[in-house]
């Protein structure tokens, strides 16, 4: 009887073995990035000219990570030789002092991500995120995979969300940023991240409305803060200014319901708007024209802003606004906790509205704007 049983066992065993042969190889398992696995992420390539020829780009998007380490990203890119237009996403008719105008994103934001890619992901010896995207989003391998090495924090908004970020991506505000060598943060042309992880979902009714930034207690009282990182003009002087990387401030001070000129929902849109005033605007009008809008589904939105000055009388200003497409940050509870993003700055004619090849005068980055509890690194 023990040696029937014993014949039946291996019988079984040897079928289960042939099985497990015939589905190929299993990835092995890996913890989750900071124990998250949905996540907003903003990734670019952003050199100094004299080294790429203003050839620039940004993506901003979604990484999904699972138990058996592989991890899956879609995503909108733009690219600056492209000069990606602005485009319409809907009227911001908030009444006050703020004027009624078309508030515009960046074109392609409101459709389907543009992109994709699937991969595998683990963790360097010194503690790093290692990301590897290996096919694209049909599962078709690519020429040459595409690697991400990630500096990885956990435990923000006490232990709701975790954050990845490119070595350099954060640091004093200036005109000298340095820009990680080639293999520091990528193998590819991506030298600049910035993203945010929590176990929240990653569809619309995830997302914060306008009005509960507005109106919600628990977001309308509180500044939202970042660091941007950008390829811009290093002067307004024309016969000198060369294209540099900065870094700026995102985000400021202010508050979504602050007491005195606060922000002012639109009428018939899902967007906000508010007439900043005294901001760093040149001229002698100082006001800031500033939208933010709800965009298509999952964690969109976007913003725009510009100089009330540069309209000259007009209402509205029709040229060289700042488009930023953005994505949420939303913790495990379910709470707003800020924004990834990115600008996608073309410069067109004033006459003809139509991009003029004026590639010095671009504005191109990533960015986040995040609450304190988010901690970002910025410069005392």
């Amino acid at each position: 009887m023990g040696s029937r049983w014993a014949g039946a066992l291996l019988a079984v065993l040897a079928l289960f073995t042939s099985m497990l042969v015939s589905a190929g190889p299993v990835q092995a398992a890996a913890p989750l990035p900071g124990g998250k696995a949905n996540w907003v992420v903003s990734v670019g390539h952003m050199d100094l000219a004299s080294k790429d020829n203003y050839r620039n780009w940004v993506r901003l998007g979604y990484y999904v990570f699972n138990t058996n380490g592989t991890v899956t990203t879609s995503y909108w890119n733009w690219n600056q030789r492209d000069q990606p237009r602005r485009v319409d996403a809907m009227t911001a008719d908030c009444g006050g002092a703020v004027p009624t105008c078309t508030v515009r994103t960046v074109d392609g934001f409101a459709d389907d991500p543009t992109g994709g890619f699937q991969g595998t992901f683990g963790y360097t010896t010194d503690g790093r995120l290692a990301v590897t995207w290996n096919q694209d989003t049909a599962g078709k391998p690519l020429t040459d995979p595409l690697t991400e090495y990630w500096n990885l924090e956990t435990g923000l908004a006490s232990g709701g969300v975790a954050r990845i970020t490119s070595p350099t991506f954060y640091g004093a505000y200036g005109n000298d940023v340095e820009v990680p060598a080639p293999g520091v943060f990528s193998t590819y042309t991506a030298n600049f991240g910035v993203g945010y992880g929590s176990n929240a979902s990653l569809d619309r009714a995830s997302r914060a409305t306008m009005s509960q930034l507005i109106n919600d207690p628990r977001y309308n009282a509180q500044p939202y803060k970042g660091a941007f990182v950008v390829t811009k003009a290093s002067s307004s002087d024309p016969d000198t200014r060369t294209g540099i990387v900065g870094r700026e401030g995102a985000g400021g001070t202010w508050s979504f319901g602050a007491a005195s000129n606060p922000w002012r929902l639109c009428n018939g849109s899902p967007c906000m708007g508010w007439l900043q005033p005294n901001s760093s605007c040149s001229g002698t009008d100082k006001d800031r024209v500033r939208y933010i809008g709800e965009v298509g589904g999952g964690r969109r939105n976007t913003e725009e802003y510009w100089c009330q000055s540069l309209a000259q009388g007009q209402p509205c200003y029709k040229h060289n606004s700042h488009p930023r497409p953005m994505l949420q940050v939303i913790d495990d509870s379910g709470k707003f906790q800020g924004w990834v993003g990115v600008e996608a700055f073309t410069h067109v004619s004033t006459s003809t509205g139509l991009p003029d090849s004026s590639w010095v005068a671009g504005y191109w980055g990533i960015f986040d704007t995040v609450s304190a509890a988010l901690q970002p690194k910025l410069p005392n």
